[in-house]
């Protein structure tokens, strides 16, 4: 097993694991950004809509809401177990998003939220999901911006600066590689889509407390929780204690206030059908 299948395999069984804990925050989160994914994609009603990595069902939600027609598929059969029970009218399928191959009529539009970023293979799985949609249809993806802009992950990442490496989390994809806008135009292009368009997604996030955020972190992320998870008691705890001073810059009263910072990207895929 290559390093790519041991990192899809370490990702698969952590975010089987998070299932009934993704919404704690980080659904919260992703949620705000599924209707910015669907205006990007010009969802409207009756569209045929492929969601890929559909998670807890946050954007196939709201793209029924809209009128959508959704097939939503994700590795993980747990959380694709959350997303039925949450969308009852869509339809979820297990299936690996670098190897999709679906026999359904084309798709007037795929979204994929918060996924590239985790995909050994993305310009493979970018490919596939053009494949999958009728000429003139749009393809949607949101990525994270850097701790820098992003302090929904960066506060965390500062606390963990001094935490020494380990061998808990399998060498993968730079997280933060298609937030840079040419890197992500130059992936939709590479994939034979056109007319690419890059928008910034920035809101801030409430948070009821510290310990909100450290446990909805750690129930809601995979590389993170693991690199926890791998640290003595001691070491767990001085992240902790990191995570609290450095948590001040976002408070706001007896709450927190935290930036998120989110990049979404969206092209239109060519006339001709591509083989």
């Amino acid at each position: 097993m290559g390093s790519g299948a041991d990192f899809k395999a370490f990702e698969a069984a952590g975010w089987s694991a998070q299932a009934d804990s993704y919404d704690r925050l980080m659904g919260r989160v992703t949620d705000r950004v599924a209707c910015a994914l669907l205006e990007a994609a010009s969802v409207g009603a009756r569209d045929r809509v492929l969601d890929v990595a559909t998670g807890t069902g946050a954007v196939a939600a709201a793209a029924v809401t809209r009128g959508a027609d959704v097939t939503g598929v994700d590795i993980s059969e747990e959380m694709l177990e959350v997303a039925r029970k949450r969308v009852p009218s869509a339809r979820f399928l297990a299936a690996d998003a670098e190897d999709l191959a679906l026999d359904d009529e084309p798709f007037h539009a795929a979204v994929a939220g918060f996924l590239i970023n985790h995909l050994p293979d993305p310009e493979r799985a970018v490919a596939a999901w053009t494949r999958a949609l009728r000429p003139g249809g749009r393809l949607s993806l949101s990525v994270w911006n850097p701790p820098a802009e992003n302090r929904f992950f960066g506060l965390i990442g500062d606390a963990m600066a001094d935490t020494e490496a380990e061998d808990s989390v399998p060498p993968g994809p730079d997280p933060y590689r298609f937030s840079d806008e040419q890197a992500l135009s130059e992936l939709l292009r590479g994939a034979g889509l056109r007319e690419p368009r890059i928008e910034a997604v920035q809101f801030s996030q409430p948070v009821g407390s510290v310990d909100d955020l450290w446990q909805g972190l750690l129930g809601g992320s995979v590389r993170s929780a693991a690199r926890i998870a791998a640290q003595p008691e001691s070491e767990r705890r001085r992240v902790r204690l990191e995570l609290e001073r450095l948590a001040e810059e976002c408070r706001e009263g007896n709450s927190l206030s935290v930036p998120v910072s989110v990049t979404v990207g969206s092209a239109v895929r060519t006339s001709r059908r591509r083989g």
